[in-house]
């Protein structure tokens, strides 16, 4: 009988203890954490999670207001903010030892009215501007290996990175671009400015651009652009991966090419001379910008208008 009570009393607290592990892992239904902030004299706001999600929308009450969603409710676990200098920096708090079970995302609501600096910081974790339009002074946002979605995005200054993870916009306009990745891909429907593009191994696709810029695959990674207005020099560099630019109809330029190992292609072949693997030629009466593509070992094809 003994052994029967000492059994069944096992059996009850190890239910116990499954039922309490349950509640404690089940996902919040509401925000348990929230902290805002005015913005009043603000001129930067640094945002920086680790393999959270973080989600911006608008905010409607002029403030910006930070919410925090966890599995588990402990106030160690909140973000840490300081203010001070101008400028509000927020990060992640702390989480469990064991973090089976635990999540957290966060989203983020910043008033319209905000044109200063906004720097934010993430490891695995996507940030989502897809529902937020931003005109700022300037915008970071640096990723290891989570999604960077943005709306339209006007500042002065936009400089986004991503080690491995993907950089996917619908409309950048600022007087510098600057886009980094290690193998990351980045895609974007509308740029327009000044774009410094730098990968080892990713990807970059462009389907409209205004402006000048200077695009560097170092390693591979296909470089496939379209230029609907161009302003100033272009300049592409692919180590082992293939160039594919178009240019707009009528568009005046000096022309260089070269690629060790890989073919060259243009849509203005009559105005192009080849000596060995390189070419040059000048395309239009009174050229005032440059177009220079080299690779090693991939293909250059260079077209006009709608040709591609």
């Amino acid at each position: 009988m003994k052994i029967k009570k000492w059994i069944a009393v096992c059996l009850a607290e190890t239910v116990g203890l499954l039922a309490l592990t349950g509640c404690s892992n089940h996902q919040a239904s509401g925000a348990v954490n929230e902290i805002s902030f005015s913005l009043d004299g603000i001129s930067e706001v640094a945002i920086s999670y680790d393999e959270e999600r973080v989600t911006f929308y608008e905010s409607d009450s002029g403030r910006l207001v930070i919410k925090e969603y966890m599995t588990e409710n402990k106030s160690r676990y909140y973000a840490r903010a300081e203010q001070g200098g101008g400028r509000i920096s927020i990060s992640e708090g702390g989480k469990p030892f064991f973090k089976d079970g635990f999540s957290r995302w966060v989203e983020v609501y910043v008033p319209a009215s905000y044109r200063e600096n906004l720097t934010v910081t993430t490891t695995e974790g996507d940030v989502d501007f897809s529902a937020l339009p931003l005109s700022l002074k300037a915008l970071r946002v640096d990723s290891t290996a989570g999604t960077v979605s943005l709306n339209t995005v006007e500042a002065q200054n936009i400089h986004l990175s991503t080690t491995r993870g993907r950089i996917e916009a619908d409309s950048l306009k600022a007087d510098s671009i600057r886009i980094d990745t290690t193998s990351g891909c980045f895609s974007c429907e509308s740029l327009d400015g000044y774009a410094a593009y730098t990968t080892t191994s990713g990807s970059a696709e462009i389907r409209s651009a205004v402006g000048s810029g200077d695009f560097r695959a170092s390693n591979s990674g296909e470089l496939r652009v379209t230029y609907t207005q161009v302003t100033g020099d272009l300049a592409f560099y692919n180590k082992n991966d293939d160039i594919c630019l178009t240019l707009p109809a009528g568009l005046e330029f000096r022309f260089e090419a070269a690629s060790k190992n890989g073919s060259i292609a243009t849509s203005f072949q009559e105005c192009v001379s080849m000596e060995g693997r390189t070419a040059s030629g000048i395309i239009g009466g009174n050229p005032a910008i440059t177009v220079k593509a080299e690779t090693n070992n991939g293909n250059i094809v260079v077209n006009q208008g709608n040709g591609q």
